[in-house]
């Protein structure tokens, strides 16, 4: 009985060992391959071309100057809602001077859109530049001036906000 539930148990090691035992041929070989042995290929050339950037300083001047031209818009209207702002400080919400302080403020949220949407082609085309490896140093450096305008105007509406009390 001993001997048997040893056999039994010895059973499928040797199985085991038996598949180890099949023929090589199936089997990839490990010995270098042609194109591991090789020498390698020449060194890229440079390019034929330089890359360009994507934007020439007259585009980009016109997106600035769209920005600052924004933002000329952007004060005067400022200008506008400050005293509306003011007067709307502290009222309920139903009232006539909060109402006119709100339309004050979209009117000047729109303002800033166009001048963030100069922002928005300037950092499309930061991206654009970064992607094909054009230079890009013309493009943010308007990048930063636009960037700075919005700054200011988000400061500025901040302000408006927190005088009108919300």
């Amino acid at each position: 009985m001993l001997v048997r539930r040893k056999f039994l148990l010895l059973l499928p090691l040797m199985a085991g060992l038996c598949a180890c035992a099949a023929s090589d041929a199936r089997y990839p070989s490990l010995a270098m391959r042609p194109f591991e042995t090789a020498p390698p290929g020449t060194a890229p050339t440079a390019p034929a071309e330089p890359t360009r950037p994507l934007a020439d300083a007259e585009a980009l001047r016109l997106l600035v100057a769209k920005a600052l031209e924004a933002d000329h818009a952007f004060a005067r209207q400022r200008a506008l809602a400050v005293p509306l702002v003011a007067a709307a400080a502290g009222l309920p919400v139903e009232s006539d001077a909060r109402a006119a302080a709100l339309l004050a403020m979209a009117d000047l949220s729109a303002k800033r859109g166009v001048t963030t949407a100069a922002l928005a082609d300037l950092d499309r085309l930061v991206a654009e530049s970064a992607a094909v490896f054009a230079p890009k140093q013309d493009i943010e450096t308007a990048r930063g001036t636009v960037a700075a305008l919005v700054d200011g105007q988000d400061a500025a509406m901040a302000r408006l906000w927190k005088d009108m009390g919300q």
